[in-house]
């Protein structure tokens, strides 16, 4: 299967919410998020459609060749490099090879700056995932705000 990775738009703030909300219920990709369940259904469409056209953060989605939207990634500025939030795949298309288009789009948006993330400290693929693409751990760390008990660990990818 091919895929197509292109920025959210305004309009497809119906779109991204059916995505979000799948993330948040995937009982492995939830770790990702930091954004309750409960909290992101309530959510009306003036901050879906913000969501989806936010100057500041910029989110990429995969499309299937029937035009599904196979999975997401987000990219916020923060003036000298780029962080990378909101990552996922739906479990079907997990593999195929769009999680890595995904993350190559999102270090282009950076155009040349840094690339960091946070990898929960349970998360193991995605942790192998990103230092296969060249993230390297930097050491520093944050408590997951539902458990302070766990971490995530910041990652880092500087374009050679």
């Amino acid at each position: 299967m091919t895929y197509q990775v292109r920025r959210a738009r305004r309009a497809d703030w119906e779109r991204l919410r059916e995505l979000r909300l799948a993330a948040l219920r995937d009982p492995v990709a939830h770790l990702a998020f930091f954004e309750p369940y409960e909290e992101a259904v309530r959510l009306g469409r003036q901050e879906w459609e913000g969501r989806a056209s936010d100057n500041e953060r910029t989110i990429l989605v995969g499309e299937a060749e029937d035009g599904s939207w196979v999975g997401m990634v987000g990219v916020h500025g923060l003036g000298d490099h780029v962080e990378v939030v909101g990552v996922y795949i739906h479990p079907e298309h997990r593999g195929t090879g769009v999680a890595g288009q995904l993350m190559r789009a999102a270090i282009d948006e950076a155009d040349g700056r840094e690339v960091r993330l946070r990898v929960h400290q349970h998360n193991a693929r995605a942790a192998r995932f990103y230092e296969n693409l060249g993230f390297r751990p930097t050491g520093a760390s944050a408590p997951d705000p539902r458990d302070p008990g766990l971490v995530a660990h910041e990652l880092v990818y500087r374009r050679p």
